[in-house]
């Protein structure tokens, strides 16, 4: 498997500061601070949630996420 498609799981020590800047954090492109079009697909069976963010102006900000749902 390539390293674009893996997943990483969700790490809540990477949002930090006060809301406005986690709420950055999570919708802004680190690139070039674009809103970021994010995407979901869940797996209720396994309590998942798949993540996938995206730049529409500049293409980066391939970030992938899996969200734990409990």
């Amino acid at each position: 498997m390539s390293m674009e498609t893996d997943y990483k799981f969700e790490n809540f020590q990477e949002y930090y500061g006060d809301i406005k800047n986690v709420k950055k954090i999570i919708n802004d492109c680190q690139i070039c601070g674009a809103k970021l079009v994010l995407t979901h697909l869940s797996d209720y069976k396994n309590l998942l949630m798949q993540e996938s963010a995206r730049c529409p102006d500049c293409g980066q900000g391939n970030r992938k996420i899996i969200h734990v749902i409990n």
